[in-house]
């Protein structure tokens, strides 16, 4: 075996390592193709604005205010009829069904007024329909008068004070009854006849006001078409928003009412005289049916029909602390306005529940006021 010199061992390494180099480059000359960059990141979600503004706005007109001023005018149509049956038969069964039929009325009246906005306003049907306290001289004076008692009388020649809902409560009643019937005279029962029908047209106006064009709104549909156009051409309600502050405003006014002057200001006079529905006892069921009005605004729909998309679930969605201290608050001032003895008229003095009643209608106005309306402000657009 022949053995290599150590220097040829060297050599023949270093020749067999440039080889294997070479071999390496293999002279592909091909330029590398760059890795591809990386897709760009979706963009993060919109965030969810929660029930559609559009969608409650169009169930407050359908099923909280058509559905109430529909059983009004309803309601009204079955009053003028029990009103002119007793007229026909002046009898005590027929007067207690009139009487009945009047209590019927006030309910969705009372629970119209949490949004005495739009027609009810702009038309003065509130004052025609809802004046109190009645004035009893004058219309003595009226009934012992000679003027032909007609529903055009009734329309053009007495005030608001001789009209609508107390003046046919106080012919229908006394001390929270029906009236003997043989105590109502032949003028009297002419009145209430021309009165009531009156009503029912005051009553009737503010569905069809809401329904079609009329002297409220020059839109198409009436004024409920209008509403659910707002932030469109041609409705006054330049966003939704405005609709929506509309709507707690309207809560907030029959909420400070109640407290500060349907129960407050007899309490404070001590005077039941100017207590509203004081000759039928009716007073605390017409607050009652108030607060019902105003959760028939926030929860949606009709407390005698259907519910929908409601203010509630909105306000649920971006703040459901907030929503469930208002249903609270709601619920707690109903509580405590039944919890007044009745009938108010005479319970005057009942400062424990007539000041809670007070004070949970108070904090739940300035929570409509405050909390509620800086919320559709800085939610709702």
């Amino acid at each position: 075996m022949n053995r290599l010199h150590p220097g040829a061992r060297v050599a023949a390494v270093l020749i067999t390592a440039a080889a294997l180099s070479i071999a390496a480059c293999g002279g592909d000359d091909t330029p590398t193709t760059p890795a591809p960059a990386p897709p760009p990141a979706a963009p993060a979600p919109a965030p969810d604005p929660g029930p559609d503004l559009g969608d409650i706005i169009n169930d407050y007109v359908d099923l909280t205010v058509l559905a109430t001023y529909e059983d009004l005018s309803m309601q009204a149509d079955r009053l003028m009829e029990a009103v002119e049956h007793f007229a026909e038969h002046p009898i005590q069964e027929d007067l207690n069904e009139a009487a009945d039929a009047w209590v019927a009325t006030r309910e969705p009246w009372e629970a119209s007024e949490g949004f005495l906005f739009g027609p009810v306003a702009f038309l003065s049907i509130d004052p025609k329909l809802d004046s109190w306290p009645l004035d009893q001289a004058q219309l003595d004076r009226v009934l012992a008068s000679d003027f032909e008692l007609t529903p055009d009388f009734i329309r053009d020649g007495v005030g608001a004070n001789l009209r609508g809902f107390h003046t046919v409560e106080y012919l229908l009643f006394r001390d929270g009854e029906p009236r003997d019937a043989a105590d109502v005279t032949a003028r009297e029962i002419e009145y209430l006849v021309a009165v009531t029908e009156v009503l029912y047209e005051d009553a009737s106006a503010l569905y069809d006001e809401w329904t079609m064009m009329g002297d409220s709104s020059a839109r198409d549909g009436g004024y409920g078409e209008e509403f659910k156009g707002a932030g469109q051409p041609g409705s006054r309600y330049l966003s939704q928003q405005d609709a929506i502050l509309e709507l707690v405003e309207g809560m907030s006014v029959i909420v400070n009412e109640v407290g500060t002057g349907k129960i407050a200001d007899p309490h404070a006079e001590m005077d039941p005289a100017i207590v509203e529905s004081w000759f039928s006892w009716n007073s605390l069921t017409d607050f009652s049916n108030n607060m019902r009005s105003v959760q028939n605004a926030y929860l949606g729909g009709y407390h005698k029909g259907e519910r929908g998309v409601s203010l509630a679930s909105w306000v649920e969605h971006h703040d459901a602390a907030l929503d469930m201290r208002l249903q609270s608050e709601m619920q707690t001032a109903l509580d405590a306005i039944m919890a007044i003895p009745e009938p108010f008229r005479n319970n005057l003095g009942a400062a424990a529940e007539i000041n809670a009643a007070i004070a949970a209608l108070g904090t739940l106005d300035a929570t409509l006021q405050g909390e509620l309306k800086e919320l559709v402000r800085a939610n709702a657009s």
